[in-house]
């Protein structure tokens, strides 16, 4: 969702808009991407998952092409908009295929792949956007953004499987079609399951360890993200001045903070486990927490007071990195 977020001045520029109104197309986009997790989880639970990784996929790359063709603000932003409300569901289809094909001892590993791949996404998307559009123009980068939907959309339906699976519940009995299109991918009732798992979520949402543990990952993932689709709005005006690519070449400092941070939790983890194998409880990981939010405030510290005095860019990409390492590190 934030391939594009180096690309807002030259798209303000086009459309005779001021470049703080061009970064907004991104923000309906990043809501309805909470959204659309939400809506998915019925629905995967209802059809299973393989068709709610293909489908939703398959409608997104079509988003990204309306966004492609958009020559003007208002079309832009409704396609991308669009793009966050489907483009999220396969992300969120992950965390069950993990709990399907793997043990759960060795959830951790999987997940803190799993999960460091998406949460660097955001930051590795704007810096080739903004490499492509540099020697292009942003219409270019976004129909190179559909053509990598398009393609990811080929393999799942070449090699995507369902792993939906229930002993007892006679899964994995239909054939490939089937399974693609969510068609007795189990033997539950569609209607029942999905008014089951509805009722569920919200019931679960408003459970208070739960409910802390969201706003919690709420709090945790909004500075960086938000940074990610602002820090260009910043960086192109004065004292800064910075082109397109030297806005996306600052991407990396995330990406590779977002990589000490993967390191830290891979490390953490395994400590935690075999130094507590006699009384050992889930619990124990989240003393890694510590660390990490620590790591993030003096991140946000570090680029707050850069970006208001108006001091070195090495100060944003250094505070920055350890946002995203300490938000990676406390998810994983």
């Amino acid at each position: 969702m934030t391939w594009g977020a180096t690309l807002i001045v030259p798209q303000a520029m086009e459309w005779g808009i001021s470049v703080n109104r061009s970064a907004t197309s991104i923000n309906y986009g990043m809501l309805l991407q909470g959204i659309g997790g939400l809506i998915a989880i019925p629905l995967i639970e209802a059809y299973g998952r393989l068709p709610v990784w293909l489908w939703p996929q398959f409608i997104t790359t079509f988003m990204v092409l309306g966004a492609t063709l958009s020559n003007d603000y208002g079309t832009f932003t409704a396609f991308r908009s669009l793009q966050g409300l489907f483009g999220t569901v396969p992300q969120v289809v992950g965390l069950p295929i993990i709990h399907d094909m793997y043990r759960p001892e060795d959830w951790p590993q999987m997940i803190n792949i799993w999960g460091t791949t998406f949460l660097i996404g955001p930051f590795i998307g704007p810096a080739l956007a903004g490499y492509i559009g540099a020697g292009s123009n942003w219409k270019v980068s976004f129909g190179i953004l559909t053509v990598f939907y398009g393609i990811s959309t080929i393999l799942i339906f070449l090699f995507g499987y369902e792993t939906y699976f229930v002993k007892g519940q006679q899964c994995q009995r239909n054939s490939r079609i089937h399974s693609i299109l969510g068609i007795k991918n189990h033997n539950l009732p569609v209607g029942r399951t999905l008014g089951y798992w509805s009722k569920l979520l919200v019931i679960y949402i408003f459970k208070l360890p739960l409910l802390l543990t969201g706003i919690a990952t709420m709090v945790n993932f909004c500075w960086p993200i938000g940074i990610t689709v602002t820090v260009s709005t910043f960086v192109a005006q004065p004292p800064y001045l910075f082109n397109t690519v030297q806005s996306s070449s600052l991407r990396w400092a995330p990406i590779i903070g977002g990589l000490i941070g993967y390191a830290f939790g891979y490390w953490f983890n395994g400590w935690i486990e075999r130094s507590r194998q006699i009384n050992w409880r889930p619990e124990y990981r989240l003393h890694g927490v510590w660390i990490a939010i620590g790591t993030m405030a003096c991140g946000l510290l570090t680029y707050g007071f850069t970006l208001n005095y108006g001091k070195h860019w090495i100060g944003l990409a250094f505070g920055w990195g350890m946002v995203v390492a300490g938000m990676i590190a406390s998810t994983v």
